[in-house]
């Protein structure tokens, strides 16, 4: 998903700010108005961020809100934040007849906050960017509710390269009119304008952000990892056994897949402590089902030891076997819960949850496929072996 803030956020460090590693520093972000609200923070992830949300106002303004993050509920606002709204905010319409919201603003203490810090004059400071696409939230007020973000990106930048001369606002032309009538107090809420005029720093003073690196690594390879465990490994592992009739192929393949579905779990236990998210239904969900998944393996393990006693099947196996097809059925339901929640609650008629809903009904056929012989294979094998039996009876000396 496109990044709005990737080549549309600018930083200025004025040289008494990154001097003396505390002081003002300026920014600016930009998003047409198709965004509901975009967000910056300072952190490598939403937990322990300073954040600053973007939004309009509903007045022709914008709403820029301070907010701590903490990685587990959207964020509140953060009154510790000394921010103020510089000229030239507002609702604009760029040179392509776009509709922007744009913000411009001074942050008074931003080289420390409850939960980091960050040195004005570092060469690799880590920032978080989150943004959602929808109707505007058309509010002033900086704690408005937000819903949940569509996807989040990572970057590091130089601030060294963001360094001004002047400590005041660079975004707007000291000879132009380009000064909109944003607030000079630090309510979050700037006025409007007829355009934004361009940096006054020195050359290449003001840097955009330039590519982002996503973070959407981690959830992807969360999602793929439990994507091929519960759709096709774990079915597959299961139906296999009655087609093989190898408990050696059957622990092992299923060993492998219990250990790929922990792998899973932690990458994405890493993106909700990163990017936020938990108290879902899907991930409150998906802990109770790997949890329970424990139970499994050792149930296997009681299963093979009555099967070679009594070379038959028992309430134990057949709890293992059930118990097991259970969780494969919760496991299948929490991925189409986790696509809901990656989706923001638009999955139906989504590529993704098509693509899913058709591999799991392809895998639900195999699966069936796969007992319905090994039942029709075990009722023959039980024939043949009573027609020996009546046979061998039959047999006079």
């Amino acid at each position: 998903m496109h990044n709005p803030l990737a080549a549309a956020a600018l930083f200025a460090v004025p040289e008494t700010s990154a001097s003396s590693g505390s002081g003002n520093i300026y920014i600016q972000l930009r998003a047409p108005t198709s965004y509901q609200w975009i967000g910056l923070g300072q952190g490598s992830g939403m937990a322990g961020a300073n954040m600053f949300l973007l939004y309009a106002d509903g007045a022709g303004n914008v709403t820029v809100s301070p907010r701590a993050g903490t990685g587990h509920v959207p964020p509140r606002e953060n009154p510790n934040t000394e921010i103020e709204v510089l000229a030239g905010s507002g609702v604009i319409r760029d040179g392509g007849g776009r509709e922007m919201m744009v913000a411009n603003f001074r942050c008074g203490n931003c080289n420390s906050w409850t939960g980091g810090q960050m040195g004005l004059a570092d060469t690799a400071t880590n920032w978080i960017m989150a943004w959602r696409s929808g109707p505007a939230l058309n509010t002033a007020d900086r704690d408005a509710a937000i819903s949940r973000h569509d996807s989040v990106d990572l970057v590091q930048l130089d601030l060294t390269r963001a360094t001004v001369g002047e400590d005041s606002n660079p975004y707007v032309g000291g000879d132009t009119n380009e000064r909109g009538g944003g607030s000079k107090g630090p309510n979050g809420s700037g006025g409007s304008s007829d355009g934004v005029g361009a940096p006054s720093g020195g050359s290449g003073a003001v840097t955009p952000v330039g590519a982002a690196q996503g973070p959407g690594r981690i959830v992807t390879a969360h999602w793929v990892i439990m994507f091929i465990v519960w759709l096709v490994l774990f079915p597959l592992g299961s139906a296999l056994m009655p087609l093989f009739g190898n408990w050696i192929f059957h622990a092992t393949w299923q060993s492998v897949t219990f250990v790929l579905m922990w792998v899973g779990f932690a990458l994405g236990r890493v993106a909700l402590s990163r990017f936020g998210g938990a108290g879902t239904t899907h991930t409150n969900f998906g802990t109770v089902i790997v949890c329970l998944m424990v139970l499994q393996p050792i149930g296997g393990y009681m299963h093979h030891r009555h099967y070679l006693r009594h070379k038959r099947r028992g309430p134990i196996s057949y709890a293992h076997i059930w118990y097991g097809r259970a969780l494969m059925i919760m496991g299948v339901v929490n991925g189409g819960l986790g696509i809901r929640w990656a989706t923001g609650g638009s999955a139906r008629g989504s590529p993704l949850m098509i693509a899913y809903t058709v591999v799991a009904a392809g895998m639900a056929v195999i699966y069936l496929g796969a007992k319905g012989f090994g039942v029709a294979r075990r009722r023959r094998r039980g024939a043949a072996a009573d027609a020996d039996a009546n046979g061998a009876k039959g047999v006079r000396p």
